[in-house]
């Protein structure tokens, strides 16, 4: 198949925009090129497209026309790349967004605050946005209960958490905060994270239990004082 006839599918199915007629050229590369194609970097996707959110069109051709794209961190990069790992065309998934005014009443609801770490926001690009809990891509849906408001440096992180992954999204803590607790990042000594993990090893407890319940009886006890 060529390139052209890919397009051409494409387009049967939804009129694509140039940019992202010119996503897949590019992640197409030369027509002697084999599946899967060759990497392409997020930093030269980005200077072909001149959007910021150059991925969010790529996303919407994989979810919306079936694309087989996909994504990965490469240490070559130093960054993110994309390519196309076949020509088939999965079913397309129709990637629906909420109203304003269905917005308004899902960051009001939860206080304007990101359900993964508290911050409080006002919404916007780089502000309190509206998130699917379980992705298109895995098979979440557009129903109002699937969606949570993150801030923009969490809904970043919960995505690239989702390149790849092949665990199920009912017990992630990404998708169910309320649930499996949240993900946070800390600085410890390696001689103590040494000790928690010798710990873990020993009793069978998880890291994230031993550390909430150390947490908790620290606290318990400085508040008794």
């Amino acid at each position: 198949m060529k390139v052209d006839e890919y397009l051409q599918l494409l387009n049967d199915r939804k009129k694509i925009s140039d940019v992202k007629e010119k996503i897949i050229r590019r992640l197409w590369g030369n027509e002697s090129d084999s599946f899967p194609k060759p990497w392409v970097s997020s930093a030269e996707l980005l200077e072909l497209t001149g959007q910021k959110y150059f991925d969010r069109r790529t996303r919407e051709l994989r979810d919306q026309l079936g694309c087989n794209i996909e994504t990965i961190y490469l240490d070559a990069f130093s960054g993110h790349a994309w390519r196309i790992h076949s020509p088939e065309l999965a079913d397309a998934q129709d990637r629906e967004y909420l109203t304003q005014s269905q917005k308004n009443k899902l960051f009001q609801d939860n206080g304007f605050t990101c359900v993964t770490c508290g911050v409080y926001l006002q919404p916007g690009v780089r502000g309190l946005q509206a998130d699917h809990k379980v992705p298109l891509s895995r098979g979440g849906g557009n129903e109002l209960h699937n969606w949570q408001p993150m801030c923009n440096n969490c809904n970043v992180g919960k995505r690239r958490a989702c390149e790849g992954c092949s665990l199920d999204c009912q017990t992630c803590s990404w998708a169910f905060p309320e649930k499996h607790g949240v993900r946070a990042m800390f600085a410890i000594s390696e001689q103590t994270l040494r000790r928690v993990t010798g710990y873990a090893n020993r009793t069978g407890k998880s890291l994230d239990q031993i550390i909430e319940s150390a947490a908790n009886e620290y606290l318990d006890k400085r508040e008794e004082n």
